[in-house]
């Protein structure tokens, strides 16, 4: 399940309710797309997804929604914890 989160002046209110840049949801292993232009575009932090696998940068200052899948309400939690 993936809620889309509003992004408003490139800020996001996370689901632990922290307000937070588009720039941390690309790091984030919740993040699943970003809305820009009314595309869903993939979100990096999928690039060590074995099964959702991306590549590709893209222009999330111009996002308009995130969509997040998560859904207990713990919010960010960086990639960088399960690479490391």
């Amino acid at each position: 399940t993936v809620n889309e989160l509003p992004v408003s002046s490139g800020k996001v209110t996370c689901t632990d309710g922290r307000l937070r840049s588009t720039e941390n949801c690309r790091f984030c292993v919740h993040s699943r797309y970003f809305v820009i232009n009314g595309k869903q575009e993939r979100s990096p932090s999928l690039a060590f997804c074995l099964r959702e696998r991306t590549t590709k940068e893209v222009a999330y200052l111009q996002a308009s929604a995130v969509g997040c899948a998560e859904s207990r309400g713990d919010g960010f939690s960086s990639i960088g914890n399960i690479i490391a």
